[in-house]
């Protein structure tokens, strides 16, 4: 019995010990605890949209056409000669000023109104005036931006001689490469209706196609022009095509085309003085029809261009941000008078001045 005794308590011994061995080896897992940082929820808020624009005001005056003035030529008596006996080239062109005011309003991201207004006044005395007071011109035109595409004009102006237009564009992206030789590509029929200066019956409409272009050149230069192919529709037999014959259609090709280089002379911190050359075909013109009299004789040619280049020294200072100003002398060379292709003459000088303001919103 003590053997038997013996026995179990070692064995209960042996089985304490050996749980307790297990309990002192056993692995102990240690709770982890998982901490979620949560990311910022940044809300984007599309900036509002304001309108901007600027207003701009210029003034230029034109002196005399190099040679040549407005003087009308007086007799022994006092009296205007007749037009054989004095020079009247040019006349009423020349000692002129121009008021110009134009401004452009970003309505919506995809809408814009421009407007521009010009004030002619002829500066020459009341004892020699040649000509008539200039009248003013009115220009509006709002632009509608469907896509990168397309984007429709709508324009109205209000000439010199009181007369009227309007017109519809639609204007189409056609190409693009900026800074290429060809950097750009303007398709854009349109319609236009104008009325005559008394509201009569000499009004005539137009169905037109402009191709617009521009680019660039070495050494600086730029260019740019139109290409304007226009059906005109008068309301009359407004055009002479023989002593006894006359028109109320034609068709009419014009092509403008610019040249552009501008060269700084200096730049400051607020200021800069450039020099400007500006020339080109301003425009030449294909008419489907010579014009006669009523004698037979030809009065102008189918085909007309005026050519001219522009010299400028131009400064800019910017006042504030906002407000800059600007003026600028030079002198431009052109046949002014007689633009027929087969006998254009008279290339002369004509010296101007300008100075404005600018301010953006």
């Amino acid at each position: 019995m003590k053997k038997l005794a013996l026995l179990l308590g070692s064995l209960l011994v042996v089985g304490a010990t050996a749980s307790a061995k297990e309990a002192v080896v056993a692995p102990v897992e240690v709770s982890k605890e998982v901490v979620v940082v949560a990311e910022p929820v940044v809300e984007v808020v599309e900036e509002a949209f304001r309108p901007t624009g600027y207003i701009g005001l210029e003034y230029r005056a034109y002196g005399e056409t190099e040679g040549h003035g407005d003087k009308v030529a007086k007799d022994g008596l006092g009296n205007d000669l007749s037009p054989e006996n004095q020079d009247t080239w040019n006349r009423g062109a020349n000692n002129r000023a121009r008021l110009q005011t134009t401004f452009g309003i970003q309505m919506t991201e995809n809408s814009r109104l421009e407007g521009r207004v010009r004030d002619y006044t002829n500066l020459e005395s009341e004892k020699n005036k040649a000509g008539k007071d200039y009248a003013t011109e009115t220009r509006l035109r709002y632009f509608y931006k469907h896509n990168d595409v397309f984007t429709s004009r709508v324009q109205y102006r209000d000439e010199e001689n009181d007369s009227q237009n309007f017109q519809y564009m639609l204007r189409m992206n056609a190409y693009q490469n900026k800074g290429g030789l060809l950097s750009k590509v303007v398709l854009a029929p349109s319609v236009y209706h104008s009325t005559a200066p008394d509201n009569g019956s000499d009004y005539f409409n137009k169905v037109a196609l402009d191709v617009e272009y521009a680019g660039n050149l070495p050494l600086g230069f730029t260019w740019d022009g139109a290409l304007y192919l226009e059906q005109y529709f008068y309301n009359l037999d407004k055009i002479q095509t023989s002593a006894t014959t006359k028109k109320d259609k034609e068709f009419v090709t014009s092509v403008e085309l610019y040249l552009y280089r501008t060269f700084g002379l200096y730049t400051g911190e607020k200021a800069t003085v450039d020099f400007n050359f500006e020339g080109g075909y301003d425009p030449y013109a294909f008419n489907q029809y010579a014009r006669y009299n009523d004698k037979g004789e030809r009065t102008a040619n189918k085909n007309s261009y005026s050519l001219y280049s522009s010299l400028s020294v131009s400064t800019k200072y910017q006042l504030t941000p906002a407000v800059a100003l600007n003026g600028g002398v030079g002198a431009e060379y052109r046949n002014w008078d007689n633009t027929d292709e087969s006998s254009a003459n008279n290339w002369r000088w004509q010296p101007f001045v300008y100075a404005g303001v600018r301010v953006n919103f």
